[in-house]
């Protein structure tokens, strides 16, 4: 039986290196960094899409289309009162819409990772719904567990207990969680746009292959 997979999509950073809100950077004109793989999970398989932003966030770097899925109830914002802590806040929250909903797995996604797709969350998809033991099934960069990365109940609690900007893989080295990686060939699709110079790299990029 299919799982009931909700994507938790983290865009509540505080873009401290970028020294600019990132989310609302252009990608190309009329396409903002925040938005695109955010398209990409709501085009996907996932149940819905929670995504997670601080405290008085324009939203202005959603794309028009976003609308239309929320109207759905296909995706859901959830503010984050504390996102100021660091990012195991914001996954906290997601998590707890995920409780709510019932799911039995989240697909946890960074707002930064433009070059995320859609072949590589079904890919993840299709393993957790393989597999029945696992509590996780995380994208591998040459072995090491990267996002995006789903999450089984099993893990919730531990995952939300996790604090600061602690991310889900300090978990995955512990021996009560069993988990899977599934590998991906092109590095590019983890590129965080973290740093102003890495903004410039991911718009080439972005110009060369995603337009």
């Amino acid at each position: 039986m299919k799982k009931k997979i909700v994507g938790v999509y983290l865009a509540a950073g505080s873009s401290r290196r970028m020294g600019t809100a990132k989310q609302s950077l252009e990608m190309v004109e009329g396409v903002r960094l925040g938005g695109v793989a955010l398209l990409q999970a709501l085009h996907s398989e996932l149940h819905s899409v929670v995504v997670v932003v601080r405290v008085g966030d324009s939203l202005d770097w959603l794309p028009k289309e976003v609308h239309m899925h929320m109207l759905l109830g296909r995706c859901r914002i959830e503010r984050c009162a504390n996102a100021e802590s660091g990012m195991a806040h914001s996954l906290r929250t997601g998590i707890q819409v995920a409780e709510e909903m019932s799911a039995d797995g989240v697909l946890v996604l960074l707002a930064d990772q433009p070059f995320v797709d859609g072949q590589m969350l079904l890919r993840l998809m299709n393993a957790f719904n393989k597999e029945a033991g696992y509590d996780y099934i995380a994208s591998g960069d040459k072995g090491m567990p990267k996002p995006p990365v789903i999450l089984g109940r099993g893990m919730w609690p531990a995952a939300a207990a996790l604090e600061g900007d602690a991310g889900a893989r300090s978990l995955f080295h512990l021996p009560a969680f069993r988990g899977q990686i599934v590998e991906e060939d092109n590095q590019v699709k983890f590129m965080d746009v973290d740093t102003l110079d890495r903004y410039e790299q991911a718009k080439k990029i972005y110009l060369l292959h995603c337009m």
